[in-house]
Parts: C-alpha cells; structure tokens; sequence
C-alpha cells in the first residue's frame, strides 16, 4: 500500500526582528512562530479522506477550497473530525522564532536562499517517517515559490531525497509540489497547520483538543 505525506506550512521563513544601530529588536515584519504539518496518509485512507471532505463541504455548501483563515469554526471543527474518524496520524514542528538559533532565509541570498525552510521540512519528514516505519513514501508540497532556487523545484527535491535516503535505505520515493486548490489532502495539512497557529496565539484551542492524540510534535 503506498504512503503520503502531505506537508504546509504557516508563517514565513525570514527573521522576525533586525538589531537597528542602538541594539533594538526592529519588527521585520515577518511572523513571530514557522508552523509545519505533516499528515500521513496511505492509499486507503487518502480516498475516504477525499469522499468524507467533499460529504462535509456538501452539508455546509462550501463551494470554494478549503483555507483555515476562510472557514466557519462549524465547518472547521467537522472537518477534522475527519482525523480521528481515520486515526490520521499528524506530525509538526512548531518554532517560536524569537528564541530560535538557526539560521533564517534571506531574500536575495542564494547561500541563504531557503535553508530555514529546508532544514525544518526535512527534519520533520524525517522523523516522521522513522516514527512511522514506513519506506518509500512520497512527499507531497505546496508550490511555495520561496522553495525555487534559479527557477527549479529540482534543488530542494534534491536536497530532501538527499538527507532522508541512504545506499540502503530508501524513506522518501517521489516528492511532488502541487496546488492545494486540487488536493484535499493538502488542505486539511493546511488546517492542521491552522489549528497549531491558533493555539500558539492563544485562539481556538478547542480545535487542538479535537485531534490532539493525533497529533506528535517534533522538536
């Protein structure tokens, strides 16, 4: 049976604060956590998935792709009853961005071009998949145009199969960036995503409580 893992993000890559000439924090205006999701389907499970968000979007008359900022709470809280409905299991790195250490991206550097984003999605989806227990997955991403060094995908796809695969061991098969408008796996990473960014601003946290025995955080 063949496996997924469906990632999105919220929040950005870039450094929240700079250090003006006086030594003050000045906001960049970039956002103050980076949220990954990663939810693990198998084949099975991705079809149900697929029948039960369209039955849901029916009963609401939902006509529009599912976004976590564009939601009713109603609808958003049925939809992920859906995660425990198929015992979906949901891993995450949540990084506050003020105390983290590494290093951020930076626009126009290419040295610098998408390593924070790399580095997170890679360490996610490792653990993952060792969690998991599971071989040749493939990885499916949203079309982040961040992720596009000299206008190709193929850089950060190598970088991924790179650190994840061995001579002998194969983890990660195919990774695949799509658009999420199509793919109803992918929107409910993005409402998982969701769900973490509100309970990191102090909001919603009933939508947490719903799935959080699915859910494993990766540090």
């Amino acid at each position: 049976m063949a496996n997924f893992i469906f990632i999105d993000e919220s929040g950005d890559p870039g450094k929240p604060y700079e250090i003006d000439d006086d030594g003050n924090k000045k906001p960049t205006g970039g956002s103050l956590f980076y949220i990954l999701s990663a939810v693990h389907l198998d084949s099975s499970r991705l079809f149900i998935l697929d029948q039960r968000m369209t039955e849901i979007k029916n009963k609401f008359g939902f006509k529009k792709e599912i976004k976590s900022e564009s939601i009713s709470l109603p609808l958003y809280s049925e939809l992920l009853d859906i995660v425990n409905e198929l015992d979906i299991k949901i891993f995450y790195r949540l990084i506050d961005k003020t105390s983290y250490k590494g290093k951020f991206a930076v626009s126009g550097n290419k040295k610098l071009h998408n390593v924070f984003d790399e580095y997170n999605l890679v360490k996610t989806v490792f653990y993952a998949i060792k969690r998991l227990k599971i071989f040749n997955v493939e990885v499916i991403l949203d079309r982040a145009e961040r992720r596009l060094l000299d206008g190709k995908f193929d850089n950060f796809n190598n970088y991924l199969v790179k650190k994840l695969n061995t001579k002998t061991i194969k983890r990660v098969s195919y990774v695949t960036h799509i658009n999420s408008e199509y793919v109803y796996a992918m929107q409910m990473s993005d409402l998982i995503a969701g769900v973490l960014k509100d309970d990191f601003n102090g909001k919603n946290k009933e939508l947490k409580k719903k799935i959080i025995k699915n859910l494993v955080k990766i540090w």
